[in-house]
C-alpha cells in the first residue's frame, strides 16, 4: 500500500512534506543554530552541557523524549528516539568545538547572519548539521507510526579530542545500538560521501647506541646517526617524497602516506647521543596491514643494526586503527544516493578519507557507518567559520529521505530526478 500523509491539510509525499517543513521552519532553524553557537563549548574543557540544554529544550518543544548521559561531569551526551522498530539509524552530531584562534572579525560566539551565510565558531563543525538533525527529528515526530524505522538522534560530546567522553563512552557503555550510522561531520557537501577511511598507525622506533664524550665520538655509538640511516632507507624505497608511497593504490583513496612527525635524541653538544627516537604517522590504504608495515619498519631497523650502527632498537605501536570500506552497493550508500538523486537530480560520489573520524569507532562496534554532511569545505577550525543558511534545509531534507529509504519507505520517495532543491550547495 502506498504511504501517503497530510501536511497542512494537503495530501502529499514525504519528499514534498520534508521540503515544505524545512522551508516553513527556516527562521526557527536559524534561531536554533544561533542559540547553539552562543554556547561556548570549546574543547578542552568542553562544557557540552551548555549545548545539551539547548538541544533538550528544543526536543521538549516537539514532545520528543531524550536521555542525557555524562562520561564526566559537564560532558553531556543527548540521545533521542523517533519512530519504532528496524532499522535503527544513528546520527551523531557533536556539540564541542575547537578553540577560536586568531583572525576573527567579530565575536565567534555571537553569530552573525550576512548575505545568506551564518558566521560563528561551530556553525559548520558541527552545530549546523546538528540543527538539521534536530529539525528532522521534529518533523518525523509528527508522523510516528506512518513510517518504518527508528531515528536515533545524538548530540554527542568530545569529538574534537578523541571522543573519550562522547561516542567512545556511549559505545563502551552499550548505550547505543543501531543498524546503520550516518556521521554528519565531513563538510564535503551532500554529493560526496565518505565511504571509508585509511588505517592509522602511529609507530615509535627507538635506537640505542652508547653515550660518550663529544670530543671522542669514536668511543661511543651515536644513536642519532642510526636513526638517520633508518630514515634514509625509507627515502630510498619511497623517493624524496617520503610522505607518499606510490606503490599502494585504492580507487577511493590517495596513496598510503608516511609523516615523519618527530626525531628526538641527544642532550647537549658535548655528549654522543645514546638513544634516538623516531615517530611516524602512517595512514595506509585498505588492502595493506599493520603487520606488513611493522615488518617493513623492523627490516629497515635490522639493517642498521646489522651494520653495527646501533647497539639495538625497539619498534613500538603507539596507536592503531585499521582501515575500513563500506561497499558501494550497501543499503546505506544506496539509500543516500537515492535521496540525493530524488531531491537534486545528481548522483553521489564515494570517497575515502585519509583522516580518522568516529566512523571507525562505530565500525569497530559492528555498526556500518559513513560520513555525510552539509557543504562547508575549508570552514572547519577556520577563523570566520561560516555556513550557507540554505544548507540547513538541503541537508535536513536529504537526510530525512535517506532515513526513509533505509526503512524501505521507498514508495514515499520519488524515483527519477524531480527536485524541489533550493539552490546550489556552497
Amino acid at each position: 500500500m502506498k504511504l501517503r500523509m497530510t501536511y497542512n491539510g494537503t495530501d502529499m509525499k514525504w519528499q514534498e512534506a520534508l521540503a515544505a517543513w524545512f522551508t516553513q521552519h527556516t527562521e526557527e532553524g536559524v534561531a536554533l543554530l544561533r542559540d547553539l553557537v552562543r554556547q561556548d563549548t570549546v574543547n578542552p574543557p568542553g562544557n557540552e552541557y551548555r549545548a545539551a540544554e539547548v538541544v533538550t529544550g528544543y526536543l521538549q518543544r516537539y514532545g520528543i523524549p531524550s536521555t542525557c548521559y555524562e562520561g564526566a561531569p559537564g560532558r553531556t551526551n543527548v540521545l533521542a528516539r523517533i519512530g519504532d522498530g528496524a532499522p535503527v539509524v544513528f546520527v551523531p552530531a557533536h556539540t564541542d568545538v575547537v578553540p577560536v584562534g586568531d583572525g576573527w572579525t567579530h565575536d565567534p560566539f555571537d553569530p552573525v547572519v550576512r548575505d545568506g551565510f551564518i558566521y560563528g565558531r561551530g556553525v559548520a563543525d558541527d552545530k549546523g548539521p546538528l540543527t538539521s538533525l534536530l529539525m528532522l527529528a521534529a518533523f518525523l515526530k509528527q508522523y510516528e507510526g506512518a513510517f518504518r524505522g527508528t531515528l536515533l538522534a545524538g548530540a554527542v560530546a568530545d569529538e574534537e579530542c578523541g571522543s573519550t567522553y562522547g561516542l567512545g563512552y556511549l559505545l563502551e557503555q552499550k548505550l547505543v545500538s543501531a543498524d546503520y550510522a550516518i556521521v554528519p561531520d565531513t563538510g564535503a557537501s551532500i554529493y560526496r560521501v565518505s565511504c571509508g577511511e585509511k588505517g592509522l598507525l602511529h609507530v615509535e622506533v627507538t635506537f640505542t647506541g652508547a653515550q660518550a664524550h663529544g670530543s671522542t665520538p669514536e668511543q661511543g655509538c651515536n644513536a642519532a646517526w642510526a636513526a638517520w640511516e633508518f630514515l634514509a632507507a625509507l627515502r630510498a624505497e619511497f623517493g624524496d617524497q617520503i610522505g607518499y608511497c606510490p606503490a599502494s593504490a585504492h580507487a577511493w583513496f590517495t596513496p598510503t602516506s608516511i609523516n615523519l612527525a618527530q626525531v628526538q635524541g641527544g642532550e647537549v653538544y658535548n655528549i654522543v647521543p645514546g638513544q634516538c627516537r623516531v615517530r611516524l604517522d602512517i595512514r595506509y590504504v585498505p588492502g595493506e596491514t599493520q603487520e606488513a608495515w611493522l615488518a617493513r619498519l623492523r627490516g629497515y631497523a635490522q639493517q642498521v643494526r646489522d651494520r653495527q650502527q646501533c647497539r639495538g632498537f625497539d619498534v613500538r605501536v603507539a596507536a592503531h586503527m585499521p582501515p575500513y570500506v563500506v561497499e558501494a552497493d550497501s543499503p546505506l550508500i544506496t539509500a543516500v544516493d537515492k535521496a540525493v538523486r530524488a531531491f537534486t537530480g545528481r548522483r553521489i560520489e564515494c570517497v575515502g578519507m585519509s583522516g580518522t573520524t568516529v566512523c571507525k569507532q562505530l565500525i569497530q562496534h559492528g555498526i556500518p557507518a559513513i560520513g555525510w554532511s552539509q557543504d562547508s569545505q575549508h570552514q572547519a577550525h577556520m577563523a570566520n567559520e561560516r555556513l550557507a543558511l540554505s544548507e540547513l534545509r538541503t541537508f535536513g531534507v536529504v537526510l530525512g529521505l535517506a532515513f526513509l529509504a533505509l526503512g524501505n519507505n521507498l514508495e514515499a520517495i520519488r524515483d527519477g530526478c524531480t527536485s524541489e532543491y533550493s539552490g546550489d550547495s556552497h
